[in-house]
């Protein structure tokens, strides 16, 4: 049996200076933790809010609650995430530490898709079918109806649907009739009506919704987008 060498073991010496030199760099390390966790030599002295637009700085601020004077280190950036979260409108929100004093806040608001009448005024509803205001809606925005207004799934698919559609053609949109899974369609800027179907093959719909709306007619049908008709 072949055997292997030994290394040779560093004299006693040596391998006190070596764990010596470990434990000063273990005690300068922890020293400097400390500082950045117990003092506020590295604080919050500014905090940054990106992508407002609706929602005011005051509004993220608040909702982030993190002091003035906080060290970085003790702020918790998930839970001051998740604060910012909870408004309404935010979609999206992610914070980060910017050393040495600063709170960066990178919001994404809420975009309406559509709007829905109730019973204290119109409501926006963003693509997921989230209702996140009670406003008037912005200039152009389709109001959508349903005759199941209970149907959440069915209400996230049409809005998916519509906030999917080329830009050409969801600003001809002006309402959104929903009688069932089956039986959507779109009022059209010019008066006329555009008959969906199901939210299937929308990708196929869309294009051909383009081609056909240069014909004559009053109702242009692509709810079987390989025999478009119009009438």
């Amino acid at each position: 049996m072949r055997r292997v060498p030994r290394r040779p073991r560093l004299p006693a010496r040596r391998r006190n200076r070596v764990l010596l030199a470990a434990a000063a760099t273990l005690t300068v390390l922890l020293a400097a933790v400390g500082v950045l966790w117990l003092t506020p030599v590295m604080s919050v002295g500014a905090i940054e809010v990106t992508g407002t637009d609706r929602l005011s700085e005051p509004e993220v601020v608040a909702a982030l609650a993190v002091p003035e004077g906080t060290p970085l280190m003790q702020v918790d950036t998930s839970a001051a995430a998740h604060r910012v979260a909870g408004i309404a409108r935010v979609a999206e929100v992610s914070v980060h530490r910017e050393f040495p004093s600063t709170i960066r806040v990178d919001v994404m608001e809420r975009v309406p898709v559509a709007y829905r009448d109730s019973g204290d005024g119109p409501h926006l509803l963003d693509k997921l079918g989230v209702d996140f205001a009670a406003e008037p809606p912005p200039p152009g925005l389709p109001k959508i109806t349903m005759a199941d207004p209970g149907d959440a799934e069915l209400l996230r698919a049409v809005l998916q649907t519509v906030g999917g559609l080329p830009p050409e053609l969801r600003g001809q949109i002006t309402s959104i009739d929903v009688g069932s899974p089956s039986d959507i369609s779109f009022g059209l800027t010019d008066g006329r009506t555009l008959v969906w179907g199901s939210v299937e093959r929308s990708g196929l719909k869309a294009p051909v919704a383009l081609a056909v709306l240069h014909q004559p007619g009053q109702t242009i049908d692509v709810s079987s987008p390989n025999l478009p008709t119009t009438k």
